[in-house]
């Protein structure tokens, strides 16, 4: 059953306390059936708090193994920095900061840029969300894109001083234009990455094309 308190799933019928929260359990009422996993994946889509979504995702995970949808939904939030740098806010719970070294190189160790680079390409949750597809291929166009757009509304559209914003007014520059040259300075840097391969560089260049025409 689910505890109506905490929303966790208890296992046993004869349990009179939630092991979670400690709320009694009326077990004489009907109890609710787990949630689906489109059901689990709208409960977590509807908040923007990204650790609360990973907390609801990691449940819907445990409930339902290995579903598709839980795992695509979690490849796209990050993991925190545990050293973050001093003096500066720590965005990589946002899995599109990733893109930020194609951005910022200057700001990141070479260490730190490769780290980054392997997350993006590589992570342990991309390779499971691979592995389960029929079209690997496909898929990981599919996740470069979604990560371009959300990079360029996030960490684009959102930058004040880029974009000419202040207090969430236009003053006067050109949008599309500036967005399109962010975009190219980006591009650039994804090209001058030497430890990129073509194969890679092309997919990121591409995905970044179809972002920005989105």
């Amino acid at each position: 059953m689910i505890c109506n308190k905490c929303g966790k799933e208890i296992q046993g019928e004869e349990i009179a306390f939630c092991p979670y929260c400690g709320t009694r359990l009326n077990m004489a009422e009907k109890p609710q059936i787990s949630k689906t996993a489109e059901e689990w994946v709208d409960r977590a889509m509807k908040t923007t708090s990204l650790p609360e979504r990973k907390k609801i995702l990691e449940e819907a995970q445990r409930v339902c193994p290995d579903d598709p949808a839980i795992e695509w939904e979690l490849l796209f939030i990050g993991t925190p920095d545990p050293k973050p740098a001093r003096g500066k806010m720590d965005f990589s719970i946002i899995k599109s900061w990733l893109l930020q070294i194609y951005r910022k190189p200057g700001d990141f160790t070479a260490e730190k840029r490769n780290a980054m680079r392997k997350e993006l390409f590589e992570g342990e949750q991309l390779q499971k969300v691979l592995a389960g597809s029929a079209d690997p291929e496909g898929k990981m166009e599919e996740y470069l894109e979604r990560l371009c757009r959300e990079y360029i509304d996030i960490f684009l559209k959102e930058d004040n001083q880029l974009m000419g914003n202040i207090f969430g007014l236009r003053i006067g520059r050109n949008r599309d234009k500036v967005l399109e040259g962010a975009v190219e300075n980006m591009i650039r840097q994804i090209e001058a990455d030497r430890e990129l391969d073509a194969g890679r560089k092309q997919m990121l260049r591409e995905a970044m094309m179809r972002a920005l025409r989105h």
